[in-house]
């Protein structure tokens, strides 16, 4: 409730209540901080690492799953040859492009190595591999 200190009795306030705004917006941030690890989460699962470093700019996330399944920007691919030519085709637009490889636990070694070759055959010069941020490592004292 407002009160009018030194103004006439009948006068309207033309001051705007700002209190269901800022309830509102305090809402909506707790939604959006809950949410937006379940949106960002990695579609495969990820081995842990111990040290890890992140990488900004524009990337285009190479997704190889447990049943071998390829994909790349959302475009899936039927083996490494296929991989090589779409990603060349992506790099001839924009060089400097940076490849994250999200590979899944279950996958084998020659599998991930398969799809890192493709990528440097198409030229592409930064590659990071994704991984889970693991336990923190044991001291001993």
């Amino acid at each position: 409730m407002a009160m009018s200190v030194g103004r006439r009795r009948n006068g309207t306030i033309a001051d705007i209540n700002v209190t269901p705004m800022a309830d509102v917006m305090i809402v909506l941030l707790i939604i959006f901080m809950v949410a937006t690890p379940v949106i960002v989460s990695a579609p495969v699962r990820l081995p842990d690492a111990a040290h890890s470093v992140q990488h900004a700019g524009e990337r285009i996330e190479v997704v190889v799953r447990a049943t071998g399944a390829i994909t790349a920007g959302g475009l899936s691919f039927s083996g490494t040859d296929s991989l090589t030519e779409g990603i060349s085709a992506r790099n001839a637009v924009g060089p400097g492009l940076v490849l994250l490889v999200q590979a899944d636990r279950g996958v084998a070694y020659g599998s991930v190595a398969a799809v890192l070759s493709a990528c440097r055959e198409a030229g592409v010069a930064d590659i990071a591999l994704a991984t889970d941020v693991g336990p923190a490592p044991r001291r001993t004292p």
